[in-house]
């Protein structure tokens, strides 16, 4: 029969090499965990930018589609630059509404016109654009005054030719506004000047502080149909309660404009 005294417990040696087995099992499985939370951080950080960025691109280029005049480059305050970028920014005209006729006629020198707005359509504003093709008239509208069948509006300089005819055949006018993207400060606007919300943002953590250019042809100049190129690049700047972010996310187009109606901007 065996004492008390002759059972073993575990040696030192054995104790050590228990606790280093743990330990090495231990730091295995926190690797596992962390890679994991890194991947889920990285993969959830990526689909966020991506989806930003996605949208503002699809913004840009319905606006761009859309566009009747021919793009410009613009720097972030909105003021025309040279070249063919990179630019924070790029301006345009859209289209607001027309046909509409006039309703008399205009004589040269003078800085306002009567016309009837067709039903349906919006009433133009100050701040709008008038183009008539005809006559090669694009000019800013600083006043409007009066009924949708007989609408006056002043504009921002005299007419340098007249517009005569009105009671024998249709003369055509059209309305545009300008809309704008630039990027300031790592984000993304878009302007309409006239409209009731003139400034909207349309994404954040811009990491591309010049995404607009217009690219050239292999013989040096510009398309024939303009093309405005955007390479846009955002971040997810969002943090998890370890400090893990990522991750940049980069989109390349290039937009032609379907449309051109006027000549100026």
């Amino acid at each position: 029969m065996k004492s008390l005294s002759d059972e073993r417990g575990f040696t030192l040696i054995e104790l050590l090499v228990t606790m280093a087995i743990f330990a090495v099992v231990g730091l295995v499985l926190y690797s596992l965990v962390s890679f994991t939370m890194i991947l889920g951080a990285k993969n959830a950080a990526i689909n966020t930018a991506h989806q930003q960025a996605r949208a503002a691109m699809v913004r840009m280029q319905q606006d761009l589609h859309s566009a009747v005049s021919m793009p410009y480059l613009v720097d972030a305050n909105g003021n025309p630059v040279t070249g063919t970028g990179a630019a924070a920014g790029i301006s345009f005209q859209a289209w607001s509404s027309g046909p509409h006729l006039f309703t008399s006629d205009a004589a040269a020198g003078q800085n306002q016109i009567s016309i009837k707005i067709t039903p349906g359509q919006a009433t133009p504003v100050v701040g709008q654009r008038l183009i008539v093709p005809s006559h090669q008239i694009e000019d800013d509208i600083t006043a409007v005054s009066g009924s949708v069948d007989n609408l006056t509006l002043t504009l921002a300089n005299n007419l340098s030719v007249a517009v005569v005819g009105t009671s024998t055949y249709s003369i055509a006018c059209f309305i545009t506004e300008r809309c704008s993207y630039t990027v300031v400060n790592g984000v993304l606007d878009r302007q309409v000047p006239t409209a009731s919300n003139a400034l909207s943002v349309i994404g954040h953590n811009i990491t591309t502080a010049a995404p607009f250019s217009t690219p050239t042809a292999a013989t040096g100049s510009l398309y024939s149909r303009f093309v405005a190129a955007i390479n846009l690049s955002t971040a997810d700047s969002h943090s998890t309660n370890l400090g893990f972010k990522s991750a940049n996310i980069y989109l390349n187009s290039q937009v032609p404009t379907k449309g051109r109606l006027t000549t100026y901007q």
